[in-house]
């Protein structure tokens, strides 16, 4: 869509409207980068906290876990029974052992849920196990813990061991200490599942804290209570060699802060836009006054001046350039007005029948000889066109012709020499040599034609042919000259609601016009001929709007039949006529109330509507 297509109306408030638009686009930006920023600053805050809560709990866990093992690393039966651990019998005794802190348990134990405890010699290779506890573990340690120790110095051999690894049952905590004191004897391994610990991180964060597997599989979840008002904060909890143990996710209670920010958010925006909207309205009504309302009148007024109504004065009220502009228009108007007077008089003054034709074959202008010579009324031209007139293909004719030239400054070099077959409106043909040169009608491709008679309107036969030729391409010349100052006089014949339309829409509201008249008009005619069983003939007879010819002693109606179908109506249809025929076939038809009528009525109301709009658009 080009900017010439937007009125000064609409392009004011547009401005202003996104103007408003992004002010408000702006204040929600920095709404939102600011609210962003805040959610960013809790996120962060809240996973430091999971994080360090998180340590804090492994640690606790290392703590009880090292009490455990320490404890039982000084049981002299357990060490004597791993020094005696090739015997079968001793074996059963060490597993017996092992399995006592199961059954019986000690302080400290209800803080954790052991899953095994397991026992290895120096080399690291497992001696026995529980098997009260979990049976689903390796036959051997994990790896990543054998290699530290494996790694030590002999004298940080006697340290104990912890870490967070992963098994083929998930995530498991382990403390390993050395067995025999000084002089160790194996090693101790105590296995916890963390799971059991974890959701005291809740507790140190003071938030809902929900534990998800690797899979995805919530595994913990807390008994608080999560809203839609708790921001949800993730933190992967890593085991010791650095693989995904637990996706933890705590909830931080951020209603309040939501209804700061969004009050503050509210605030702003209503702000801006009641100052938009105060600023926009008094714009407005400036512009209203002092150039909306002076700028519609003056192109409503140019308007009907444009299109033939040369005897309106433009409205000069307004600012001072409209009062400027309408002057030198006014001014403009009374010269063409004074000089189409004068060609007008001229050119009904000249023997010669003229006829103007749009690029739809249309007739957009006929003199008084060219009135004469065919028959016809003035209000019947605009219903014409040259399948009426000849019986020649003009467009063909205009086409094929080696005559017309690119050249415009030689008028002569375009003209096309050619006799036609004329059609008057009563029935009869007669021939006569014509001149057909193209002209502009309303910024489009057109043509004139130009046909030479005597005083009494028979056709120049006496005449030498040079003289006769000459004297009607002076007539054409002028009226092609008229034409092209004076486009309002040629267009001025057809419709009135068509006049006003936009360029742009022009053309859809021609077709969708065109479609309703022929529709009321058919369903006028099926009404008309079902109900009082009369034909087309009466029709137009009885109601006076239509004409009736008389070809070879048949009466016909040739500018009703176009109305019937889409392909022969006119492209600027009287639509008036249309109508008046309806509303007479309805009140003829008023007291049978039939379907038929019914429909009709809504085509009328519905054409009744679109003809409202189409005058609406134009203004």
């Amino acid at each position: 869509m080009k900017i010439e297509s937007f009125s000064i109306r609409f392009s004011t408030v547009a401005i202003f409207g996104m103007i408003g638009i992004t002010a408000i686009i702006l204040s929600l930006f920095a709404g939102s980068y600011f609210k962003q920023a805040a959610l960013d600053a809790q996120i962060n805050s809240l996973s430091r906290v999971i994080e360090v809560a998180s340590q804090e709990t492994l640690k606790q866990l290392r703590n009880r876990t090292f009490d455990i093992g320490t404890k039982l690393s000084h049981n002299r039966d357990l060490i004597i029974a791993v020094n005696s651990s090739r015997d079968s019998g001793k074996i059963k005794l060490l597993v017996e052992m092992l399995n006592d802190p199961f059954i019986n348990g000690f302080v400290g134990f209800s803080e954790v849920d052991l899953e095994n405890i397991r026992v290895y010699d120096l080399d690291l290779k497992l001696v026995a196990e529980s098997d009260a506890g979990s049976n689903q573990l390796k036959a051997e340690l994990d790896t990543f813990l054998a290699d530290i120790i494996r790694n030590r110095e002999h004298r940080d051999r006697l340290k104990a061991v912890d870490a967070l690894w992963l098994s083929a049952q998930g995530p498991l905590f382990s403390t390993i200490v050395p067995l025999g004191g000084l002089r160790p004897v194996g090693y101790l391994e105590v296995v916890v599942n963390p799971l059991f610990n974890l959701p005291g991180i809740g507790n140190i964060t003071k938030t809902p804290v929900e534990i998800y597997s690797t899979s995805g599989e919530l595994v913990n979840k807390n008994e608080q209570v999560i809203t839609e008002g708790h921001l949800p904060v993730e933190f992967k909890l890593h085991t010791s060699d650095g693989q995904a143990a637990f996706t933890i996710i705590g909830y931080e209670n951020i209603e309040a802060l939501n209804a700061e920010m969004n009050q503050t958010r509210n605030i702003t925006i209503t702000g801006f836009l009641m100052l938009t909207l105060a600023t926009l309205m008094f714009a407005l009504w400036l512009f209203h006054r002092f150039l909306f309302s002076p700028v519609k009148r003056m192109v409503s007024d140019m308007g009907q001046v444009t299109h033939g109504n040369l005897n309106l004065t433009v409205n000069n009220e307004g600012l001072r350039e409209i009062h400027v502009l309408a002057d030198a228009f006014n001014t403009m108007t009374n010269h063409v007005r004074m000089r189409t007077n004068d060609l007008q008089r001229l050119l009904d003054l000249d023997e010669s029948a003229l006829m103007c034709f749009d690029q739809d074959n249309d007739a957009v202008y006929f003199n008084k000889a060219a009135t004469a010579l065919f028959g016809y009324a003035n209000d019947e031209i605009v219903d014409l066109d040259t399948a009426d007139l000849f019986s020649d293909d003009i467009e063909a004719l205009i086409r094929n012709s080696d005559i017309v030239k690119k050249d415009t400054t030689t008028p002569e070099s375009q003209n096309i020499h050619t006799p036609l077959h004329c059609k008057h409106k009563d029935g009869h043909t007669f021939n006569s040599n014509a001149i057909i040169n193209e002209v502009d009608v309303m910024g489009k491709s057109g043509f004139a034609i130009a046909l030479n008679l005597t005083s009494d309107g028979a056709n120049v036969e006496d005449i030498p042919s040079e003289r006769r030729l000459d004297a009607v391409e002076q007539t054409l010349s002028s009226l092609m000259a008229f034409a092209k100052d004076n486009p309002g006089i040629l267009s001025g014949l057809g419709q009135e609601e068509l006049a006003n339309l936009n360029t742009v829409d022009m053309l859809d509201q021609k077709t969708l016009l065109r479609e309703h008249v022929v529709k009321v008009m058919t369903l006028a005619l099926e009404c008309w001929q079902n109900q009082l069983g009369k034909d087309k003939i009466d029709l137009a007879e009885e109601s006076g709007i239509w004409p009736v010819y008389i070809d070879k002693s048949t009466p016909t109606t040739r500018t009703l039949d176009k109305y019937l179908n889409i392909d022969s109506c006119p492209k600027n249809p009287r639509s008036q006529r249309a109508m008046d025929t309806a509303q007479f076939v309805l009140r003829k038809l008023e007291s049978t109330g039939s379907e038929k009528c019914k429909e009709l009525e809504e085509a009328l109301d519905t054409f009744r509507q679109l003809l409202s709009g189409i005058r609406n658009s134009g203004k």
